[in-house]
């Protein structure tokens, strides 16, 4: 087995071991999160139950109707967003070599943190472009092409390489080019995936305490020790997974903070100081306009977490306790 492999393993059963709730997700890319109307795994309607998250397999079809939309977590840090009346197929689940074709519409991929060893590539236009940092990427099968909004991008084609980096447009079609574009026009799925980021972060707060918690009540060091593994965690009280570090924080590419367990009791400093709205917290209920950008934040108690009516528990919700989705040791 792999050395980083039989570290994935092991952290994910040491973990299991200190919260007997926590279920573990396989380590791979391909879970789908959250739902919002009719979306198609493999030509079958997926039903969203609590408990459950569909995966896809190698060579798994995924597809929105004209009112469907679905995101689908890639490897720790990165995560695919598929706009209406579009489709991808998965080629490669692996974290070391995750590759998603698009094959019609268009998909947005958020790239919190790209850990080492790990690796995303989108096939568009039959050719294969690789993510390098953590950023915005827009791909489109018609005409095929890969927009970065933030971040850095290679394309190989015939061994040769095209790199585009932050408001440049890689045209993936039979002539391979790289173009600037105006990276300040954004679309709807730009402006849903800034929401849908923004409503991951809200959960960070309360999941790195209680990973940090969990993980130092077992060891029998006391709350706050932090834990072994970064990656995807299910928040059970805002019904979506979330992104925890493992160590230090970050801030995603649409601007929103992640604490680890062992910098989110500095959390409180970083909320209510104005500015973009995804640095409210989970403290902070956030309300989005129509352009996708925060209109305002009202601070909200534990107890009214669940029955938020702005954060969408209900379309990705399918499991109770905290469970871990593709979590990668460093």
């Amino acid at each position: 087995m792999h050395r980083t492999a039989r570290f994935v393993c092991l952290a994910a059963v040491t973990l299991a071991v200190a919260v007997q709730a926590q279920s573990v997700i396989s380590a791979r890319s391909g879970t789908i999160h959250y739902v919002e109307g009719k979306v198609l795994l493999n030509d079958q309607e997926i039903s969203p139950r609590f408990g459950e998250f569909p995966a896809m397999d190698n060579g798994a079809v995924l597809k929105t109707t004209a009112e469907g939309r679905v995101e689908v977590l890639l490897v720790p840090g990165a995560i695919l967003r598929l706009g209406e009346s579009s489709s991808i197929r998965m080629v490669s689940n692996s974290l070391t070599d995750t590759r998603v074709e698009l094959q019609s519409g268009k998909a947005v991929v958020e790239c919190d943190e790209i850990i080492k060893g790990d690796a995303v590539t989108l096939m568009v236009g039959g050719k294969p472009v690789s993510l390098l940092q953590n950023g915005i990427y827009e791909a489109k099968a018609k005409p095929a092409a890969v927009q970065v909004y933030k971040g850095e991008a290679t394309l190989l084609n015939d061994g040769q390489l095209t790199m585009v980096k932050r408001g440049h447009e890689l045209l993936a079609g039979d002539a391979v080019a790289a173009q600037k574009f105006d990276d300040n026009g954004t679309d709807d799925l730009y402006n849903w995936s800034s929401r849908r980021s923004g409503y991951l972060a809200l959960a960070n707060v309360s999941s790195a305490r209680t990973a940090g918690d969990d993980y130092g009540s077992y060891a029998g060091l006391g709350s706050g020790f932090g834990y072994m593994a970064g990656g995807w965690m299910w928040n059970p009280a805002f019904g979506m997974f979330t992104m925890v570090p493992t160590d230090g924080m970050l801030y995603s590419p649409f601007g929103y903070g992640y604490f680890s367990p062992g910098t989110v009791d500095y959390a409180p400093y970083y909320y209510g100081n104005g500015g973009n709205a995804a640095k409210q917290g989970s403290n902070s209920r956030l309300v989005s306009s129509s352009s996708g950008t925060s209109a305002s934040a009202t601070p909200v108690t534990s107890s009214r977490v669940s029955s938020l009516g702005g954060l969408p528990a209900s379309g990705g919700g399918f499991s109770t306790g905290l469970a871990r989705a593709g979590g990668r040791g460093r």
